[in-house]
């Protein structure tokens, strides 16, 4: 009979000793209210509301043609600079007949970046895991780095070349 009224007892007062005076509004000992944490500098100011301007993520370092550790110039019909972030995303990718998505992203990987291909049947664009850009040319890469294929610019946003295999292969949007 003793442990079922001193049970609870004890739970009650040990529960009471978990919460806080201030957070019901009692404030420090005397009585007086608390002051809000705002006004004691213990909260940072709301974030602006609104659109909020942002700089321009800077464009990667390239040596100038001809520098030290400046990538070969690419050779073919190339229509201009490309730049890693321009190839970036989905694109459809064509070669042998097969038409599928090809996606490329700026996670390092074997053989450069990190590139994936959704829905294709043919073999040679299922191994694509890779891609990696130097000048205007791109090269596709396979397991373990190999390059599968090499395309040049031959337009704003469109690739065309070869596989290593011979066969016609191409990416656009």
């Amino acid at each position: 009979m003793f442990v079922n009224r001193f049970v609870p007892l004890a739970l009650a007062l040990a529960l009471a000793g978990c919460g806080s005076i201030g957070a019901i509004g009692l404030g420090p000992m005397g009585g007086k209210p608390s002051e809000p944490p705002e006004a004691a500098g213990g909260l940072p100011p709301p974030p602006p509301t609104g659109p909020v301007a942002s700089a321009p993520l800077p464009e990667p370092m390239t040596p100038q043609p001809g520098a030290p550790g400046a990538p070969p110039p690419a050779s073919g019909g190339g229509s201009g600079a490309v730049g890693r972030t321009d190839l970036l995303g989905g694109w459809t990718i064509a070669s042998s007949g097969d038409s599928c998505q090809l996606f490329m992203t700026l996670t390092s990987w074997t053989g450069g970046y990190r590139a994936s291909t959704r829905g294709c049947s043919n073999a040679t664009l299922k191994s694509i895991s890779a891609w990696n850009l130097q000048g205007t040319q791109v090269t596709l890469a396979g397991t373990g780095g190999a390059p599968v294929a090499h395309l040049n610019s031959s337009g704003a946003s469109r690739f065309d070349g070869s596989t290593t295999a011979g066969g016609q292969i191409s990416f656009y949007r």
